[in-house]
């Protein structure tokens, strides 16, 4: 598992305030035991000094054992200072005259007579302070030997030792009030070091991370880190440059899957018009040959119907015949509904006004009786030209369309009529308030010979008509429907210009 970065930072920082800390200390601590150590030799040196001039007094006054007497008091007098371990005058034969030596110290070494004639005071320092075992080595002592001369003449030598322990105790002493204040004072930089990193580094790149996540979640949105340092602000930056980039690429990327998605759709639009248009082709050619083939012998089985009924005597017998031509007329209907539908429009239709013309088909289908318990609700705008269609054509468009809606409302119900007029087209809405139809139908309904009518009410050629005549003068029809009831035909035709 990896470590997170306030961690990382916690650990970097303690580690190296820690290693720089004990660095400065303990360099303090060994320049300050150098600086005490020479001021102790100092001291030393002095005192030595002090004690052979005084002993070299003695001897001056010319008394040849007085001296001793003067001696004997001035080395009782040292036997009280601490900081002398020991210490012993030795004469010129190398007799020891006067010696103390405290504790467990080590015998004195032998005299260094060469270097004592020469008038040379000889230093010899034993030290070890122990840093790391924490104890107080006893062998710590300088040990310093003075010649004492008289009249120019070696007469003996003074011998003192100076014991270095209480120097060792104030190093040891030193080190331990080092290492606490080593300790507080990186305690608290490492606690203002992590917050300050904490606060400027890693909360900033923490929401950079979380940002990161968003946008590979699908989220988009900015990072604001303008409280980092100038790299952290400079980092976010970019990457509020490449969230606006991938802003700008995804909605360009969605706006061509959408203009890619209508063209399908306007393909399979086109698609459908084709083949309903290949099969209303088709649908013609067998309509127009049908009733060719069927008009001809239906004619004449007319002429024999007439014939027949006008030698019957009967009246039953002429009834039958009725009835027989009546039916014989329903297949001629028939057959001029299926002519209607295999011609297209040949000639250019006269300019009419379909408005007027649907109002008109409105008052005929009234005046009839076809619509009489219909609720006819009239919302029609007067247009500002006119359409070119042959005006019975667009009425047999209008009747069926009618009768078309009210039998969706089952005779009774509202029908609403509205208009308007856009880019150059005009469009006329027939809305009822029937059952609707689902859109399987929807995607049917213009289909020769399909209906949803019973058997005998519906050819379900009527609609299919409609959308000939329509689509031979340059307009469309079109047909929306919900489930909870409800459907409209619009009817979409140019708007003609005029001819001078």
């Amino acid at each position: 598992m990896k470590t997170g970065l306030r961690t990382e930072i916690v650990i970097s920082v303690s580690l190296l305030l820690a290693a720089a800390l004990l660095f400065a200390g303990f360099l303090l601590v060994k320049l300050t035991e150098q600086e005490l150590l020479e001021q102790r030799r100092s001291a030393s040196f002095d005192t030595v000094r002090q004690v052979v001039a005084m002993l070299e007094a003695s001897f001056a006054q010319g008394h040849s054992d007085a001296w001793k007497d003067e001696a004997a008091v001035l080395f009782q007098a040292f036997r009280h200072r601490s900081d002398l371990a020991g210490w012993r005058f030795v004469d010129a034969a190398g007799v020891t005259l006067f010696s103390m030596l405290s504790g467990e110290q080590e015998s004195f070494s032998e005299l260094p007579v060469s270097r004592l004639l020469s008038g040379e005071i000889v230093e010899s320092v034993t030290y070890s302070s122990s840093w790391f075992t924490g104890e107080v080595p006893t062998s710590n002592r300088l040990d310093l030997v003075a010649p004492v001369t008289r009249g120019g003449d070696f007469v003996g030598a003074f011998q003192a030792r100076f014991s270095l322990s209480p120097l060792v105790e104030r190093v040891h002493k030193a080190q331990r009030l080092i290492f606490i204040c080593v300790i507080g004072y990186g305690l608290v930089l490492a606690f203002f070091g992590v917050y300050q990193l904490s606060r400027n580094v890693v909360q900033p790149v923490r929401r950079l991370q979380s940002a990161t996540a968003d946008v590979a979640s699908g989220s988009l949105a900015r990072v604001d880190v303008t409280g980092g340092p100038g790299e952290i602000t400079d980092l976010a930056e970019s990457f509020n440059q490449m969230v606006d980039a991938l802003g700008t690429s995804r909605d360009e990327t969605e706006a061509h899957i959408e203009s890619l998605t209508e063209a399908n759709r306007a393909l399979a639009r086109a698609r459908d018009d084709l083949v309903r248009s290949e099969k209303m082709a088709s649908v013609g050619h067998l309509a127009a040959g049908m009733a060719h083939e069927i008009g001809n012998p239906l004619g004449a089985l007319f002429g024999y119907l007439d014939m027949l009924g006008s030698d019957l005597p009967g009246e039953a017998e002429r009834d039958l015949v009725r009835r027989a031509r009546d039916e014989a007329g329903r297949i001629d209907t028939l057959v001029r509904e299926l002519l209607d539908y295999a011609a297209p429009e040949t000639q250019p239709g006269a300019l009419c006004c379909p408005v007027n013309l649907l109002r008109e088909t409105v008052t005929l289908l009234s005046h009839q009786g076809a619509i009489s318990r219909l609720k006819v609700e009239d919302r029609l705008r007067e247009p500002a030209g006119k359409v070119r269609i042959g005006p019975q054509r667009l009425q047999q468009v209008w009747v069926n369309l009618i009768l078309n809606a009210r039998d969706a409302m089952e005779n009774e119900g509202r029908l609403t009529l509205s208009s308007g007029e856009s880019g150059g087209m005009l469009t006329i809405s027939l809305t009822d308030s029937g059952s609707g139809m689902t859109a399987a139908v929807a995607r049917q309904i213009f289909e020769p010979f399909f209906t949803t009518k019973d058997p005998g009410k519906g050819r379900g050629l009527g609609l299919a008509v409609c959308q000939r005549i329509v689509e031979d003068a340059g307009g469309r029809i079109e047909v929306s429907s919900a489930d909870e009831g409800g459907s409209e035909f619009r009817v979409s035709l140019p708007v003609a210009e005029e001819r001078t």
